[in-house]
């Protein structure tokens, strides 16, 4: 949440909710952070997600980097600073209060303890926060499905941090679902199937015939169907444009998105958003 930079936040303010609300939602491009040398203690929830770029967080705790793929979480009342290195980041934030945040707080599901998630894969996360770039809902019901949706965005990224990929036995029992794992993974790299089967320790021939077996589908054919899945849910779930979703779930380009939907559903994307199917 930088003090500098121009930002295209998404507002007005909306009223009070009644389990909690999305203030404002921004990218900012070439931000700074907060000006060197201060201390900020913020009044209400914040975040800030770094997609390029790299710099700093201090607080009485912690003194840690920051780089492409980092998440800030500010509490109300904490006293921090974070700042950009020089040429600025790129990133996104938003600002929210209410009680299931509160509550999030008090139960230690986010702490100012931890305010940093490392690590996270930049194209998809941004397409997630990106989201919330949008006109905040009228109705009290949608504000607090909106305040619930950032908050489990919120706690899955604690979550990752909490339990990091781990490898399974080689060749053993957990194969297939570490197999699982690596292909429905971070779906915007381009991944190498040999590769996965060298990490669950078999084979590639063997590997790939095992998983159709297990699975009754092959391991690119799988990989491809998750991709349309996580296409489907930000297509009905935000307002990201067509271009957008493909980038963020490792499609060529639009195009290429736009005909395996096509395939799939027989309609277009933009046909399936406008049915409200």
């Amino acid at each position: 949440m930088s003090d500098t930079a121009s930002t295209s936040a998404v507002g007005p303010q909306p009223a009070a909710a009644r389990l909690g609300r999305v203030l404002v939602s921004a990218r900012i491009t070439a931000g700074s952070g907060l000006p060197p040398g201060t201390t900020r203690r913020h009044p209400t929830w914040g975040l800030t997600f770094v997609t390029a770029g790299t710099g700093r967080y201090r607080d009485a705790r912690h003194d840690e980097p920051i780089g492409a793929g980092t998440l800030v979480v500010v509490h109300p009342g904490h006293p921090h600073w974070y700042g950009a290195d020089a040429g600025g980041w790129d990133e996104h934030f938003v600002v929210f209060d209410g009680a299931v945040f509160d509550c999030a707080g008090r139960t230690g599901a986010l702490s100012p303890d931890r305010p940093l998630v490392h690590g996270l894969p930049v194209r998809r996360w941004a397409a997630r926060f990106a989201a919330f770039d949008r006109p905040r809902p009228a109705t009290v019901d949608a504000r607090d499905v909106e305040a619930l949706d950032l908050l489990a965005a919120l706690l899955e990224a604690r979550d990752l941090a909490d339990h990091p990929r781990r490898r399974g036995p080689v060749g053993g029992a957990g194969w297939l679902a570490r197999s699982v794992e690596l292909l429905e993974g971070d779906l915007t790299e381009t991944l190498d199937l040999p590769s996965v089967a060298a990490e669950v320790g078999l084979p590639y021939e063997t590997w790939r015939r095992r998983f159709r077996a297990e699975t009754g589908t092959g391991p690119y054919a799988h990989r491809a169907a998750r991709r349309l899945s996580a296409a489907t849910d930000l297509l009905v779930h935000t307002g990201l444009s067509v271009r957008d979703i493909a980038a963020a779930t490792g499609f060529t380009d639009e195009r290429h998105l736009i005909r395996r939907f096509r395939e799939a559903t027989g309609v277009t994307p933009r046909a399936y958003r406008d049915a409200g199917t």
